[in-house]
């Protein structure tokens, strides 16, 4: 049933034909509630969770969400239809004032219907400690919530309080704490209570008797049948039937007994095989499954085996609900089991259920091969395929059913049409497809119904086909197709039209949901609209939304993008229980925002929170230790990600290939990737690109050959890191030639930064005039860092006219850059020009431009310490200091000798020398050598380029201090062992 055809006169979204932009809406009187109630009824009939809250949309935006009836009614639907999150939400988004107690016993039976006892008592406590007065309607849900629990000392409790509030000896009251003392075992408790009710119907003799049999008290059973008989009540089949179980374990001894059961139920017409009987236990079957109470439909089913009824269709078509509803595989499969010995499985009724449960259950392959046994299908058997491929990620395989489904002949229906559309939005070729299949629902004639319209215009904004997807809903006139726009305007980044378009729904008086207020957030985060977004922030208080972690979730999000951490951190804060999606998003947000510590401890955070981080989770996590260069956090990482079997994702695992190698760690990223599946171009740009920051040019370029032969194509960021690595190493000829393969062999546009890479190798290898072609020849402006290169370039390798010559170009591209000015000093200096130098620095001063300072850190315990030259604020710089003279004394002994050209100023040698001393990254080594064993790898990382002194002097102190000490500049990483450098010293 379609809520649009239900409810065609309710608040109808009246667009104009031709363009969304004139869209305008016209609201006719709502509904009553009671024709709300009706459809909510047929809602829980069907299990139609989609029409119960299409049902929920439209009460909301009629205004008479406030109707405690309607509240009442609508928690109910929720949880008939097995969405007790939404139940909770509407529970906890009612005002205390507004609940009553039918809203109580309404949350009650929800958590006592979907098996989640814990929550459910703990509710009953609170309602318990009001001033509300309870009733048996009350003690029902929570009667079976006590039995779920399996805790005797709960059911104790509530004994206690039904006898204070006088509701002990209500019949249903004391015979629901018969049954649940007669299941925990306790029969003296159940007898005594049995005892003192002065009305038992035959269903509590039943329990009681049921209760002897079953703890194989045969004969205390037998005497209460013949006090029973006594009553002068009728005994019904399950009377007898918990008798005839009797004789089943001592035959001998109650033969006698049998034969008067036998004949009494002759007397009464009672057949233990005949058809009545099993109609009469398929309807107790189905009144179970409808009212939610799925293992007392299993404990029935089992009474009904035991009994020798022979189940027909219907009972497994039920049973198989019932293992659906409660996603318990073993279950389904047992079910399955006794369709086959009873060679009903041929059924299609039966078959369908079969292939419904397995989807459900998550067991994919058996449900095709259940498909693929059955001899009859029918529409309903195709429909069940195509749902549960496209809802199970085999979205392929779901269209390639809809074909099959056409070429035998078949008509699709509307939920074909939908189901397959689903999946069409999940595949690269999804718009070709969803063209020819809304042809098909053009000939079935579905294509007007709320849910294939839904369905195309989803698919259609997804890839982009705005137009079509405009057209289609210039035609509809339910919420549903409102946010399907939105969000198809969302995913193409058409910020603007979804923000657009929420204004005209929100202009117009029509209540948006939850839905597509998170549609807003994610729009107005799209286009960093601070206020647009708060303003949004503030109908979602309004309208109690905030609870809702879906909505929520959204506007922390938007907070996030536009930067504003603070708002950001406070809704978080005021999440009641964030979920991994809000915890992921936070993570994310801190990271994107340059906040990468607040990430790492947000996430220790969500794990004292009993929250499971997913794979983005991880991922994320791996970037912010990349950017941190924390290579111990990102070990613990690590560890958590195999902990949670996460391990085998590619985006993670790549991730930690790309973390490993930025935190200088090249040997366990070149480890893990020989461990990965290497089909996927990322995983190779990973490890290339990190080979190349280490200057392991050979090596990259071994990798980019290997991984060609394997079939795999390059993209632009492959031969980023290729022309990376032939810059780092000097390969001038090997630059050129993957240089001009890009465009030729794989029609690659080469883009600013393959050019960059090219300028930096000739720079590197003193071709400063070649470098300036090239960047006189390409088809983009120059970038400041091509300048800036350059510019090191003609320090390095001195060529003052270049530099003042390029110098005055990247400081028409950017006057307040420091670098500029530094390195035009720089090459001065170089050549000793003093008076060119100061020049260079007052013209510096004159526009107010500071030098960016050079520090060094190093991560030792988790806690990051950090030096800048001449650094005398550390707590230890005392012991770092004298530590320092005792290390630079060993290495002149070696033969170090400072290499005074690298001090740039005009002062006397000896100052010179002195002021080389104290650079912040041999301060950093000082520091790790103080603080850390022998044995350890120091790890120090620096924001500048390492001058040529520091350079030398580490050489000499890994050699004689016997330490590997990996060095991470501005350019690339330096791996220094024995007194050698990996770079070869060119850098």
């Amino acid at each position: 049933m379609s809520l649009r055809r239900a409810t065609s006169t309710a608040n109808a979204l009246t667009p104009c034909a031709h363009h969304i932009h004139s869209h305008s809406l016209s609201l006719t009187p709502p509904h009553s509630p009671p024709q709300w109630f009706s459809i909510l009824r047929h809602a829980i009939a069907a299990s139609d969770l989609p029409l119960g809250k299409r049902a929920h949309a439209r009460i909301l935006t009629s205004g008479q969400h406030r109707e405690r009836f309607l509240t009442n009614n609508l928690i109910t639907m929720y949880a008939k239809c097995g969405s007790l999150s939404s139940a909770l939400k509407l529970f906890d988004a009612t005002p205390h004032a507004a609940r009553d107690l039918v809203t109580w016993n309404a949350i009650l039976a929800a958590h006592a219907h979907a098996d989640k006892p814990s929550e459910g008592l703990r509710l009953f406590r609170l309602l318990r400690h009001s001033a509300m007065s309870t009733t048996r309607h009350t003690l029902a849900p929570v009667l079976k919530m006590c039995l779920l629990s399996c805790s005797p000392s709960a059911s104790e409790s509530l004994h206690g309080y039904a006898l204070k509030i006088g509701l002990l000896w209500d019949v249903f009251v004391a015979g629901a704490l018969v049954n649940i003392y007669s299941k925990f075992g306790r029969i003296r408790e159940a007898r005594h209570l049995f005892d003192g009710m002065t009305v038992r119907d035959v269903v509590l003799w039943n329990l009681m008797m049921k209760a002897y049999v079953d703890t194989c008290l045969e004969h205390e059973a037998l005497l209460l049948f013949s006090e029973f008989h006594r009553t002068g009540l009728r005994p019904d089949d399950v009377t007898l039937r918990t008798l005839t179980q009797v004789g089943k374990s001592r035959k001998t001894v109650f033969e006698s007994h049998l034969k008067q059961l036998r004949a009494y139920a002759t007397k009464l017409f009672v057949r233990e095989d005949g058809d009545s009987d099993v109609i009469a236990w398929n309807t107790t079957l189905s009144r179970c499954l409808q009212r939610g109470e799925a293992w007392e439909a299993v404990d029935c089913f089992g009474d009904m085996i035991k009994s020798s009824v022979a189940c027909d269709s219907l009972t497994f078509v039920v049973m198989l609900s019932v293992a659906a509803s409660l996603n318990c595989l073993e279950l389904g499969k047992q079910i399955h089991g006794v369709v086959v010995r009873t060679e009903l499985d041929q059924v299609v009724s039966v078959g369908n259920s079969l292939i419904n449960m397995y989807f459900k259950v998550g067991f994919v392959s058996r449900a095709r091969s259940v498909f693929g046994q059955m001899s009859e299908v029918d529409l309903i058997s195709w429909n069940t395929m195509i749902s549960g491929c496209a809802l199970n990620g085999l979205e392929e395989c779901s269209v390639g059913l809809f074909v099959d489904l056409l070429r035998v002949g078949l008509l699709p229906d509307q939920f074909t049409i939908a189901s397959v559309l689903r999946a069409c939005s999940s595949l690269e070729q999804g718009c070709y497809l969803a063209t020819q299949i809304h042809t098909c629902a053009m000939k079935a004639g579905v294509v007007l119904d709320s849910f294939v319209s839904t369905a195309l215009i989803d698919v259609y904004s997804k890839s982009g086909k705005t137009e079509e997807a405009e057209v289609l809903f210039s035609n509809q006139d339910d919420l549903a197709s409102w946010n399907a726009m939105m969000h198809g305007y969302i995913v193409g980044h058409d910020f603007h039209k979804a923000l657009r378009l929420y204004m005209i729904l929100h202009e117009s008086g029509e209540r948006a949901d939850p839905i597509t207020l998170a549609n807003a957030a994610k729009a107005a985060g799209g286009l960093v609209g601070l206020e647009q977004g708060k303003q949004i922030h503030a109908v979602v208080m309004k309208r109690g939304f905030n609870l809702d972690l879906f909505v929520i979730s959204s506007v922390l999000d938007m907070y996030l993008k536009c930067g504003e951490m603070e708002s950001a951190s406070r809704v978080f804060s005021e999440i009641p229980s964030p979920d991994d999606v809000a915890w992921t998003t936070m993570i994310s947000g801190y990271v994107e925002n340059g906040q990468e510590d607040r990430a790492l401890s947000t996430y220790h955070q969500m794990r004292l929170s009993m929250v499971q981080p997913d794979e983005y989770t991880f991922a994320t996590l791996v970037k912010a230790c990349s950017l941190l260069a924390a290579l111990e956090q990102g070990r613990q990482i690590h560890a958590n990600i195999v902990k949670l079997n996460c391990a085998f994702d590619p985006f993670v695992m790549t991730s930690l290939v790309d973390m490993y190698s930025k935190c200088g760690n090249i040997e366990d990223a070149r480890g893990l990737f020989g461990r990965m599946n290497t089909g996927r171009i990322v995983s190779w740009n990973a490890m290339i690109v990190g080979l190349a920051q280490h200057g392991n040019a050979e090596e990259a370029l071994h990798f980019f050959k290997d991984m060609k032969s394997r079939g795999v194509m390059p993209d632009r960021i492959t031969f980023i890191g290729v022309l990376s690595a032939c810059s780092h190493s000097g390969l001038i000829s090997e630059a050129y030639d993957n240089f001009y393969s890009m465009q030729k062999n794989y029609c690659i546009e080469p883009e600013i930064e393959h050019y960059s890479c090219l300028v930096d190798a000739l720079s590197r290898a003193g071709q400063i005039q070649e470098a300036e072609e090239v960047i006189s020849s390409m088809p983009f402006e120059a970038s400041a860092s091509m300048y800036r290169t350059l510019l090191n370039a003609c320090r390095v390798h001195p060529d003052g006219e270049t530099g003042k010559r390029v110098a005055e170009k990247l400081l028409i591209l950017d006057p307040s850059d420091s670098a500029a000015y530094v390195l035009l000093s720089n090459v001065y200096a170089a050549s000793n020009q003093w008076e060119n130098v100061e020049s260079a620095r007052n013209m510096m001063r004159k526009v107010n431009v500071k030098k960016d300072p050079g520090f060094s850190w190093l991560d030792l315990k988790n806690k990051v310490h950090l030096f800048v030259a001449g650094d005398r604020s550390h707590e230890e710089t005392d012991v770092i200091y004298n530590k320092l003279e005792f290390v630079m004394k060993k290495i002149r002994e070696e033969g170090y000798v400072p290499d005074t050209d690298v001090a740039l100023v005009d002062v006397e040698e000896e100052d010179k020398e002195s002021s080389l001393y104290y650079h912040s990254e041999k301060l950093a080594i000082v520091y790790g050598l103080i603080k850390t064993p022998s044995s350890t790898t120091l790890r120090i990382i620096k924001n500048l380029r390492v001058c040529g002194d520091c350079h030398n002097a580490i050489k000499y102190i890994s050699k004689i201090f016997k330490r590997e000490i990996v060095l991470r500049d501005a350019n690339r990483f330096h791996h220094f062992r024995s007194g050698t450098c990996s770079c070869g010293d060119y850098w």
